[in-house]
């Protein structure tokens, strides 16, 4: 085998390719140290941005909540969030062998709040108002933190109205509360006038069948709408059968009347043209 001998050009040239290589690595270190400070900076000021957010936040949902006075309260729920920034796959040679998993090259995790306000079963929540130029366009303007009530009795669209006076929010909440009560009264009335109705019935008429049904009145809008209600049916020991409609002031309305033997509105009619009074 021979050596091959180089001369001192080709060794200094050699030499010169090697610092060349070591040059580009460590410029391509400090472009990477340098774009990773750049984007470590960039996570800080919206970590910085998203506090200030949410002290805002907190703060509106306090300021109104002092306005609303007694019976309502802040409720402030924290949570954690985690900003990373990541380099290449872990795996290079088959990313998808761990899920795609990046090196992560700094991470910081930070605390976020957010406030609501609470009344009983309704909710206050209070959110900055972004108002956008068109449909299309991107730029928002603020019209600052307005409150947005839910709860029982109150439906999607009117709980996503901005309300910014608290006079409102009070408004809607009681509307809401007393239009509950009143359907639960008028339910308890409705079922302790059934409840008697029947009860009556089967006193006046020990030997009569007194059952309760539901009857169906059909509403003044299309497509099959209305609403159910109750009946109270009686069968007399003659054959004679009557369901009376029972309201929730205890009141009566007939809704059918039917004679033994009547199968069709013919010989209902007969028999009751030779019924005598």
């Amino acid at each position: 085998m021979t050596d091959i001998v180089l001369t001192p050009a080709e060794l200094e040239m050699i030499a010169l390719k090697r610092k060349q290589f070591e040059l580009e690595q460590q410029e391509k270190a400090l472009k990477q140290k340098a774009q990773l400070e750049k984007d470590i900076a960039d996570k800080l000021a919206y970590i910085h941005k998203r506090m200030l957010v949410d002290q805002a936040q907190v703060k509106a949902a306090q300021d109104y909540c002092k306005e609303l006075g007694a019976g309502y309260t802040v409720v402030i729920t924290g949570s954690t969030e985690t900003v990373k920034i990541t380099g290449d796959y872990t795996n290079p040679v088959d990313p998808s062998s761990n899920g795609y998993e990046r090196v992560v090259l700094w991470s910081e995790s930070f605390k976020r709040e957010t406030a609501h306000i609470t009344n009983g079963s309704y909710t206050v929540t209070v959110a900055e108002q972004l108002v956008y130029g068109s449909k299309w366009s991107t730029r928002s303007t603020s019209n600052g933190y307005k409150m947005y009530v839910s709860g029982p009795g109150i439906d999607w669209k009117d709980s996503n109205r901005a309300l910014s006076r608290v006079a409102k929010v009070k408004e809607k909440i009681k509307i809401a509360s007393d239009s509950i009560k009143a359907e639960e009264d008028l339910k308890n009335r409705q079922k302790n006038a059934l409840q008697a109705t029947v009860d009556k019935f089967q006193a006046e008429y020990p030997d009569a069948e007194v059952t309760t049904d539901k009857g169906w009145e059909k509403g003044s809008a299309r497509y099959g709408t209305g609403y159910i209600y109750d009946m109270v049916r009686i069968k007399f020991v003659n054959g004679v059968s009557i369901a009376y409609r029972v309201y929730a002031d205890g009141s009566l309305g007939r809704v059918s009347f039917n004679l033994p033997g009547a199968k069709d509105e013919a010989t209902f009619r007969n028999n009751l043209s030779q019924m005598k009074f």
